[in-house]
């Protein structure tokens, strides 16, 4: 019994314990989008327990990548306007531009914790957006590029933070301008010694309404397909006139980045979503089932959104310890399922943190069962492949 309590161990460990960063050639990246304050929506009566700081979010490995949701209002008269719900709610003099230095104090947090930390345009159709033409994109690159990224300007609004990219959750107005905002943005990219990411988070409708052109035209390091709020939600994966995992595999294959990676959007809570929301283990199984299917392009899972993984933490850490275990770094997705009597290591520990110099990091994973190898073998094993020391082992 003790192996199972080291495994429970383990795979406790992969979230708590030392803090990962996001690796764009892993299947098991993990994005959620924090400032919306969602559930606190559904929930005014208890601010206590609304959507925390954005550093609280950096605290271990749950998240890689965190979408700062979002610039609501752009395109228009003035500078861009932000939403980050009752996070900040301080604007620059004479304009609507939030200015929140204690998010950008986050911001730095959470980059040296590893995450990526990006910028989201757009969200719900209650705000006004959209980009009419070449020019109009050209120009608001240039804009996003000052006051959010590597350049400069007067109105930052988060002061001298960084960020890592722009992600963009269009879902309406004028979307003609996105692939040259793209594009002017990645000629800024190109002088720059940082890494930036861009993204999308078109609907699971094929092709989307608003994002579907720049999708099929434009470089996407990462697109978060949501599979919620429609009949193409993961509940109908086996339903072939509502489900079409295929055609979005297809265009993340055929994006001119060819490292270009497809995500599962998901919904972190039952009223994060009108639909979409599944118990874990059928999760799982339809989650295994497209990387088993689908793993050259698959990068992992999307959640919306922060504030209701705060209120649904067991589902959530259940869910992201899973992936973290079981979609692996470069390594053929698994055939077949370990029996009860056996564990195998590299199911409870991603193939990717182990050293490539232990004798562990070979062809075929290690397997052992509680009668095949001693207790002290067992812990000296996980313990040269993990910071968990072997002391930290109990038998049951």
């Amino acid at each position: 019994m003790y192996v199972q309590h080291l495994a429970s161990l383990l795979v406790s460990g992969l979230v708590a314990g030392a803090l990962a960063a996001y690796n764009p050639a892993c299947s098991n990246n993990i994005v959620t989008y924090w400032g919306q304050n969602s559930w606190g929506g559904a929930h005014l009566s208890d601010p206590a327990n609304w959507e925390g700081s954005l550093g609280s979010y950096c605290q271990d490995a749950t998240f890689d990548i965190i979408n700062i949701s979002f610039v609501t209002n752009f395109n228009l008269t003035g500078l861009p306007v932000l939403n980050h719900a009752f996070h900040c709610e301080t604007v620059f003099n004479g304009t609507n531009t939030l200015h929140c230095p204690d998010i950008g104090a986050d911001i730095k947090l959470c980059q040296a914790n590893g995450k990526k930390i990006v910028l989201s345009l757009g969200g719900g159709n209650i705000y006004t957006y959209g980009l009419s033409s070449a020019a109009d994109g050209q120009a608001f690159a240039n804009t996003i590029w000052n006051m959010f990224l590597g350049g400069s300007s007067k109105y930052r609004p988060y002061d001298d933070a960084v960020l890592d990219g722009v992600d963009l959750d269009i879902e309406s107005g004028e979307h003609t301008g996105y692939p040259a905002f793209i594009n002017q943005l990645r000629t800024h990219f190109s002088a720059a010694s940082k890494q930036y990411l861009i993204s999308a988070t078109p609907q699971c409708v094929y092709p989307d309404a608003n994002l579907g052109s720049t999708l099929s035209s434009s470089w996407m390091d990462n697109t978060y397909v949501q599979f919620y709020n429609n009949p193409c939600n993961l509940a109908n994966i086996n339903n072939r006139w509502n489900f079409d995992y295929a055609s979005w595999d297809t265009l993340t294959k055929t994006n001119a980045n060819p490292n270009a990676r497809m995500y599962v959007g998901l919904p972190a809570g039952t009223g994060a979503a009108g639909n979409g929301y599944l118990d874990l283990p059928t999760l799982q199984t339809n989650l295994m089932t497209l990387y088993t299917n689908y793993s050259a392009s698959f990068g992992g899972i999307m959640l919306w959104d922060a504030s209701w993984y705060s209120n649904n933490k067991a589902y959530v850490l259940g869910l992201a310890n899973w992936v973290k275990s079981n979609m692996r770094c470069g390594v053929i997705p698994p055939t077949s399922t370990s029996t009860s009597t056996s564990t195998t290591l590299s199911t409870l520990y991603s193939i990717s943190t182990l050293p490539s110099t232990t004798s562990l990091y070979s062809t075929a994973p290690l397997s052992f069962t509680t009668s095949s190898l001693s207790y002290s073998t067992v812990t000296t094993l996980i313990s040269a492949t993990s910071s968990v020391p072997a002391s930290s082992f109990t038998t049951i």
